[in-house]
């Protein structure tokens, strides 16, 4: 039998909203505990006999670079991206589907993230004999997962003609039992990322359990000096430098750095950030340049890049247009640690690493805002506090 899945990422819903994102990037394109949301639903559909994976993507222009490396990282076989006619593109490749042959079509908008049993959801559908399955939360709501016998194009054109919200006849009802998460907030994404450090989940951290409950990826570098309580994630390539604390269920993703002095709590740290020294980070979503606080629901862009530093990949992205040239300027700026990687232990940071930041010793250039004394925060920056008599 013939199996094969439409993945659908930033489809619109009936209503004009769109699928929950943060600083506008939909949460699947986000690295959790080494890996995007994306990538492990990919492998989850692999493991279940998926011969072939679609995606349909609908994103903002500030979404697109965080998007190719999802894509890229979870290795779909056929991508299609959209602007108005992303429900037409997804009804012409079901389409496809039923041509070639298929005998069934996981449907699959990524919104939630539900560790479903998918080998067990086909063979319901197939014990029932019925044209289409959709899978429901167990208070019955509806978590945007369908199996549709390809021969029903009927069936598929009314399902996303109307956003996956009506289904042209009565439907078989799978429940799904396992682990869900709405991923409709920023506090619904750290949740994910610390109920898999705590095992609540299937989200296994990518990397090494250096001490119980602390993991760290290929190539971390952590100062000597600098303290890692668990539970705790520390990504591939990442920096920890001197006197840094990082503790209560913290991720700091692939490529970030936390520089000296900084404490870092109940946190994720997105890939490709840098955040200044002497800061307290606390309860927030950190990365793109911006800092979400989670408690008091507020997001804060930050113009200096002394305090959270841009996504790295995004400028080179944009610069050189191709993921081969990313990764040639990132072997040359990290060559000299690639040897301490394969150290069984996290290396220490060399000579050059033990120093504080550069960006320590960088004069302030920007003027003072009318009114306010150098050095202070604006009223509304509630997440980074700087140490000393500044």
């Amino acid at each position: 039998m013939d199996l094969k899945a439409l993945v659908l990422i930033g489809a619109p819903v009936a209503n004009g909203a769109s699928q929950g994102t943060i600083f506008e990037v939909p949460f699947a394109c986000l690295d959790v505990l080494g890996a995007t949301v994306l990538e492990r639903i990919a492998q989850r559909l692999r493991a279940a006999g998926i011969s072939q994976l679609s995606l349909i993507s609908n994103v903002g222009p500030d979404a697109r670079t965080p998007m190719e490396v999802a894509i890229r990282k979870a290795r779909f076989d056929a991508i299609s991206e959209t602007g108005d006619s992303f429900w037409q593109s997804a009804e012409e490749a079901f389409d496809q589907f039923r041509q070639s042959g298929t005998d069934l079509v996981l449907i699959l908008s990524v919104g939630p993230y539900v560790e479903l049993d998918y080998e067990e959801l086909i063979q319901r559908h197939l014990k029932k004999r019925c044209r289409m399955t959709t899978v429901i939360g167990p208070g019955g709501e509806g978590l945007g997962i369908f199996v549709v016998d390809a021969s029903r194009r009927g069936d598929a054109a009314t399902l996303f003609r109307s956003g996956l919200q009506k289904v042209r006849d009565d439907c078989e009802r799978f429940i799904a039992k396992g682990y869900k998460n709405l991923l409709g907030s920023a506090s619904d994404f750290r949740r994910l990322a610390i109920d898999g450090l705590l095992e609540k989940n299937a989200l296994r951290p990518v990397g090494r359990e250096l001490k119980p409950g602390v993991w760290v990826g290929d190539g971390a570098h952590i100062h000597r000096k600098a303290r890692v309580l668990a539970p705790a994630f520390i990504g591939a390539r990442s920096k920890i430098r001197a006197a840094s604390l990082v503790t209560r269920n913290s991720v700091i993703e692939h490529h970030a750095e936390i520089d000296c002095g900084t404490v870092v709590e109940n946190s994720s740290i997105l890939p490709h950030t840098y955040v200044g020294a002497g800061l307290d980070v606390m309860h927030s979503i950190v990365g793109l340049g911006r800092i979400s606080h989670l408690v008091r629901d507020v997001a804060v862009e930050v113009g200096d890049g002394k305090l959270v530093g841009a996504s790295l990949p995004s400028a080179v992205f944009r610069t050189l247009g191709s993921a081969a040239a990313f990764f040639a300027v990132l072997s040359r700026k990290y060559r000299g640690f690639s040897i301490l990687a394969r150290k069984t232990r996290p290396a220490r940071l060399p000579q050059s690493q033990e120093v504080p930041s550069a960006n320590l010793a960088t004069p302030d250039v920007n003027e003072p805002a009318s009114g306010q004394a150098v050095g202070e925060f604006p009223a509304n920056f509630v997440v980074a506090r700087r140490y000393g008599e500044h």
